[in-house]
């Protein structure tokens, strides 16, 4: 595994994710339950610089003297001994703060000819800031090319997509994997996107042979606005940290905006 050298996260850094350790988690019961892990030790853990990060091979967990606590390898690869072809393909990542991480492991069988996928299977979880899992499900999936779990800058907040019988959930978390709001079941997804503040968050979703559509959800007022890909600019469109919607340089809908008589 090749090297980097490690500096220590600056004072502005601790001080902030210090400021937000101690937000709570709501946890439905309902939902997916979380890993058992050890909250407790979450400040004093990280509030000694401990952090994750993302090399090029693996998802590194530091401790505040740099020591490796925890390593994740990022790997991929084939085998065709069997007769069929085999790939597996583990990718990962780590919230803007490094307070958390995600590690995707993907196996995928196809036949000799790699004309038919035979099976798919798939696992997700979640690390929190003591390197102890906190979330994990078996039906987390993503687009070609994409990532399926998507973290706010804080890492508390993530939108993740699944892939279920019915069709595609994109659904947003707490970090201990608590349900906050979740669009689905959708035909096909394309890309899934959540603001830096861990507010608003924007499907691009498909159904074959019809028009695109742009779904965004307002995380904390768990409300909903619908937009056809075809009445945006280019088919295309972004969200803002304050519930703005532009396509191109036009605002086409706002979430905050006073309501009509």
């Amino acid at each position: 595994m090749s090297k980097s050298k490690w500096r220590p996260p600056t004072t502005e850094l601790v001080f902030a994710v210090l400021l937000n350790i101690s937000a709570p988690a709501r946890i439905n019961a309902q939902e997916d339950a979380p890993v058992a892990a050890d909250t407790t030790t979450l400040s004093v853990v990280f509030a000694s610089s401990a952090a994750w990060s993302h090399q090029r091979t693996a998802l590194l967990f530091r401790l505040g003297d740099g020591d490796i606590a925890s390593e994740i390898p990022l790997t991929q690869s084939e085998d065709t001994s069997s007769g069929k072809a085999i790939i597996r393909e583990v990718t990962g990542g780590v919230s803007d703060n490094g307070r958390f991480a995600y590690s995707f492991d993907k196996t995928v069988t196809w036949n000799a000819s790699k004309s038919k996928v035979l099976k798919s299977q798939t696992f997700l979880r979640v690390y929190g800031t003591d390197s102890k899992p906190l979330w994990e499900t078996n039906e987390a999936d993503a687009p070609e090319g994409q990532e399926p779990l998507h973290f706010s800058a804080d890492g508390e907040t993530f939108i993740v997509l699944e892939r279920k019988e019915k069709g595609w959930i994109a659904s947003v978390r707490y970090y201990l994997g608590a349900k906050i709001i979740e669009a689905g079941p959708l035909a096909r997804v394309e890309t899934a996107t959540l603001t830096k503040n861990g507010a608003y968050a924007m499907i691009k979703w498909i159904v074959p042979d019809q028009s695109a559509t742009h779904t965004f959800l307002n995380i904390k007022k768990q409300s909903r606005k619908d937009i056809a890909s075809g009445d945006l600019y280019l088919g295309s469109a972004r969200i803002t940290d304050d519930g703005k919607v532009f396509s191109n340089k036009k605002l086409v809908f706002d979430f905050n905006a006073p309501a009509k008589p």
